[in-house]
């Protein structure tokens, strides 16, 4: 989700279960961090996906894609199944019964894995008072709810909330710098449900986000790009149109005799772009984009220095066999449009110019025309 364009992101996980699966635990909160990317698809929703390895994932564009680590804030939540060590199950409930949870704590494998680094770094969690959350006898209330089956299940805090907002550290600021600094003012598990064997938590948060104003950015960027002269500069590039010519707008070819046309750019500072696209009459009688298999041009697109010109040479070869003596009848005469685009090479702005290109059959007195 984004508040004020910062990112949060909460992950819902059920780590592996029973007492001596701690190792499997950790690895399974460093899959989900590590793996976890973001896509923004055409719909414009937020997806998440799970990669089945740890290496980098582009989108479609070529950039990488988000990873948890790139939020404002993270909050994980859910059955993480840590246990209490070192207890046993009468210490435990004995503990229990004396709402002694502060000793219990001291048990919490949770708390012990993340003190040593080997889980949820950079996380940290709420204080919290409330009894272990599992494992409890379905339907029945209060502490005396825990499991009193053979497996005498040692009570434990598997259900949690752990987060990680902008700070490095503790007595950070929110800031443009530490967009999201967070605080929670309640953390604690409902008692009160007994339709599972884990008591659920809640956890409630407070926020204070950074908040750029848009009018305010888009004032202070006018003003950066008005003052700064290498921005100007560039602008001042995009906007900039190397004056052309093109020597001719109609085109008749003769035979198979080429037809050369020139391209001059007037500029003496500035280079061109050209770019020479067809489009000819098709047999439904609409125009079809593209050069006619009957003709060929070359060079179709290119650069033109300053003060230089480029000869386009236009000659007729039917690209499907068809030799211009077979052609008979309706066939012997043909036409395109030309559109010859002229842009500067970082320019933003075009134009374009016509050409109209005829062919028939004939002779030529020359075997080659220039103009």
């Amino acid at each position: 989700m984004r508040i004020h364009d910062r990112s949060i992101c909460f992950v819902n996980c059920h780590f592996a279960a029973h007492m001596e699966a701690v190792s499997r635990r950790n690895e399974d909160f460093d899959h989900v961090f590590r793996t976890m990317t973001f896509a923004t698809p055409s719909s414009g929703l937020l997806t998440t996906s799970i990669s089945g390895s740890a290496g980098q994932l582009l989108q479609a564009n070529g950039s990488r894609m988000p990873e948890l680590s790139d939020t404002d804030m993270i909050v994980f939540l859910g059955d993480f199944n840590y246990r209490l060590y070192d207890i046993s199950y009468e210490e435990a409930m004995g503990l229990v019964s004396r709402r002694r949870f502060d000793w219990l704590r001291k048990n919490d494998q949770l708390r012990a894995e993340m003190r040593s680094g080997r889980v949820f770094q950079g996380l940290r969690e709420g204080d919290f008072q409330f009894p272990p959350t599992y494992k409890f006898e379905k339907h029945k209330a209060g502490l005396s709810g825990y499991d009193c089956s053979e497996k005498k299940r040692i009570p434990a805090w598997c259900d949690r909330v752990l987060y990680r907002d902008s700070r490095a550290s503790s007595g950070t600021e929110c800031s443009l710098d530490c967009p999201v600094v967070c605080s929670v003012s309640l953390y604690d598990s409902c008692m009160e449900a007994t339709d599972s064997d884990h008591k659920p938590v809640k956890c409630l948060f407070n926020l204070d986000v950074a908040r750029v104003e848009k009018q305010t950015m888009r004032q202070k960027y006018g003003e950066i790009m008005s003052s700064n002269k290498k921005v100007l500069h560039l602008l001042q590039g995009l906007k900039a149109f190397p004056e052309a010519n093109v020597s001719t707008n109609d085109i008749i070819l003769q035979d198979q005799t080429p037809y050369i046309f020139k391209l001059q750019n007037r500029s003496t500072e500035d280079r061109a772009c050209f770019e020479i696209t067809g489009q000819a009459p098709s047999s439904s009688g609409t125009d079809s984009a593209g050069f006619p298999t009957w003709l060929k041009v070359s060079p179709a697109t290119g650069i033109i220095c300053p003060g230089q010109t480029v000869e386009v040479t236009l000659q007729h070869g039917d690209l499907r066999g068809t030799s211009w003596n077979n052609l008979s009848g309706a066939n012997q005469e043909k036409a395109a449009q030309l559109s010859v685009k002229i842009t500067g090479v970082c320019s933003t702005v075009a134009k374009c110019y016509g050409v109209r290109v005829q062919c028939q059959k004939g002779r030529s007195a020359f075997p080659f025309k220039r103009f």
